[in-house]
């Protein structure tokens, strides 16, 4: 049995799915199924029973992930341990990151930064929060070492490298007439009261393009979130607010549902933003492979 099958039975185990777990280990489906089918003729038993839902474990499946449960955890603590007794990097690294990306929804995920810490305690990493402007503007001055945003206006002097997709969705009262939909298509937004905030106000033309000979929508500009207001006007004036699943927190669920927005339609991409021609220090080296490995889904 190798390490990798027992991580990819684990993430399928967890998941409940192939397709789940190949978006998580960033591996493709096809990888998955070879590794556990390795693994089940090793065994010599089935660990999972297939279906087109997903998949359901079997009695040694389910013995096999408990057991599972306990050593990945301690092997982790191991390679970590050894990882930071082998690395002498040492210094300061600062990271800019978009406003609203580092999250528990489709974002970044802030663990993985804690995890940098474990192996690398001798650097100090500082980040903060920043509009994609100034997190490049940030990273061309010097005053961040490497950003984590969307492409801005402007991009001379900077490189960027593709890190990772995520939604967008539509926040509204739970009594909108849209409420119940799955997903939404440019179609539904016709005619209807849309809050732009912020940074996602530059999405207003594209929504003009793809409305071109429909009733337009009305335009709600933003520029402060301030929560409290903008409950009051998706509440009360059947507004919609284009946002990402990290704002859900700040609404009460029992008032408030997120729509997703249709596969291809207002998908953004993240990337990863460094200096161009300037070389990195070797903590900023270290935490960018260590973000390509941890934070990408490409």
């Amino acid at each position: 049995m190798e390490l990798t099958q027992l991580r990819y039975f684990y993430q399928v185990y967890q998941a409940g799915s192939i397709r789940s777990a190949s978006g998580d280990l960033n591996v493709t489906q096809q990888a998955i199924s070879k590794q556990i089918q390795n693994l089940e003729d090793e065994l010599g038993v089935k660990l999972f029973l297939r279906s087109k839902n997903g998949v359901e474990a079997t009695e040694y499946g389910h013995m096999l992930a408990e057991k599972a449960a306990m050593v990945l955890p301690e092997l982790d603590r191991v390679m970590y341990a050894m990882q930071k007794r082998r690395s002498g990097i040492s210094g300061v690294v600062k990271l800019a990151v978009q406003c609203w990306q580092m999250t528990w929804g489709d974002n970044l995920r802030y663990e993985a930064l804690e995890r940098f810490r474990e192996l690398y305690p001798q650097v100090r990493l500082v980040y903060e929060n920043l509009s994609p402007a100034e997190c490049c503007q940030r990273v061309l001055e010097g005053g961040m070492d490497l950003a984590v945003t969307v492409l801005p206006g402007q991009t001379d002097g900077l490189e960027f490298v593709p890190l990772r997709d995520f939604k967008w969705y539509f926040l509204m009262a739970k009594t909108h007439p849209l409420a119940d939909k799955r997903c939404l298509y440019a179609e539904d937004l016709a005619g209807k009261r849309l809050i732009l905030a912020g940074e996602e106000a530059d999405c207003q033309n594209q929504i003009k393009m793809v409305l071109v000979g429909k009733s337009m929508p009305c335009f709600i500009d933003v520029k402060d979130f301030i929560f409290d207001l903008l409950g009051q006007e998706i509440l009360g004036n059947q507004a919609m607010m284009l946002t990402c699943t990290a704002q859900l927190e700040f609404f009460n669920p029992e008032l408030f549902v997120m729509v997703p927005l249709e596969e291809g339609f207002f998908r953004s991409r993240m990337y990863l933003c460094c200096p161009g021609g300037r070389v990195l220090t070797p903590a900023a080296e270290a935490l960018y492979r260590f973000l390509l490995e941890n934070w990408t889904n490409l």
